[in-house]
């Protein structure tokens, strides 16, 4: 429901502070409910709202930017609150949550401490409160798994505060995360025609039982198109199995030399996002130019702006087992 403004509408901060205290107000006792100003990926600085039951160790993020602008355009307070409330009841147990700012020794978290890829230039401001190692144009940070089930992750990032508190170096902590990342988030290539079937065959399913018989007989034309279609069959998609943060994969041990080594082929490696890279052979008569316009391209139009690796490629060298920027 929308509303003219009989008053003067509320700044940002004071749109803060009603939603947090309505929400509180609706949820009652038994829930803590606190605003973060959260520095994400890129530099991307968004207003979080946590609410947490109890002894939770992981909510979802549900980020307040968004619903300001909705309620400059109109929506009333009161519809927005009750949206927030439910959204934090459909995702409590879904998806990747940050883990609360809570307290968590060495030698618990140990088996969960894991790495990302992190663009280098694009996270200064982040990086100078994390330990960190720097890699090509994209830096290693540091996360602990606090939360891994079908439904989704949560994780906290290590802090120079958590090394200080554990009386450990930058070595040590890249020692077990070096460790448990792929045991955790265990690696996957795929063909892009593999990708582009499987996501046929998903739509297809869905829209079976909503159309007429009739209509299923075009699949079988649908079918014959996707094989038309242009696709490399020397492109691999390389992730993990949660398709969280799998462009860690590109510093998993061997992963990178043992498919240039199948494939008896040195490679290009596309940063597609922080999710995924993509690896291409070398042989690949595609320029230099070419690729990075494509990379561009994807960055510009498919990926939002926190989930950006890099507009730079990369090259694997089969001889020398040796990963460079082109």
């Amino acid at each position: 429901m929308t509303r003219k403004y009989a008053l003067k509408p509320y700044s940002y901060s004071e749109f803060l502070k009603k939603i947090k205290l309505s929400v509180k107000r609706v949820m009652g006792e038994g829930y803590t409910v606190e605003i973060n100003h959260i520095l994400k990926n890129n530099s991307i600085e968004l207003d979080c709202l946590i609410i947490r039951k109890d002894r939770d160790k992981v909510s979802p993020n549900i980020y307040l930017n968004t619903y300001y602008e909705i309620y400059m355009e109109g929506q009333s307070l009161d519809d927005i609150v009750d949206e927030i409330i439910q959204v934090y009841e459909d995702t409590k147990g879904e998806g990747e949550g940050e883990a609360l700012a809570l307290r968590y020794n060495l030698e618990e978290m140990k088996p969960y401490i894991i790495y990302r890829l992190v663009n280098y230039k694009k996270n200064k401001k982040l990086l100078e409160g994390v330990p960190y190692i720097s890699f090509l144009d994209l830096a290693i940070t540091f996360h602990c798994l606090v939360k891994n089930t079908e439904e989704g992750i949560g994780t906290i990032r290590v802090t120079n505060e958590h090394l200080n508190e554990w009386g450990i170096d930058i070595e040590e902590l890249k020692e077990y995360a070096v460790l448990n990342t792929p045991k955790l988030f265990p690696p996957m290539i795929k063909t892009m025609q593999d990708i582009m079937e499987d996501m046929f065959q998903q739509e297809s399913h869905m829209n079976e039982m909503e159309r007429p018989i009739n209509d299923l007989e075009q699949d079988n034309t649908a079918q014959e198109h996707l094989e038309d279609l242009c696709i490399d069959e020397t492109m691999y998609v390389i992730s993990n199995a949660k398709s969280i943060n799998g462009a860690s994969c590109l510093i998993y041990p061997n992963v990178i030399k043992n498919l240039s080594e199948l494939l008896d082929t040195d490679l290009y490696i596309l940063p597609s996002s922080i999710h995924e890279i993509i690896a291409l052979k070398a042989d690949n008569r595609a320029s230099k130019e070419y690729l990075l316009s494509m990379v561009a391209d994807v960055n510009g139009s498919q990926v939002p702006e926190e989930d950006i690796l890099s507009y730079n490629i990369y090259f694997y060298s089969k001889k020398r087992a040796a990963l460079t920027v082109l």
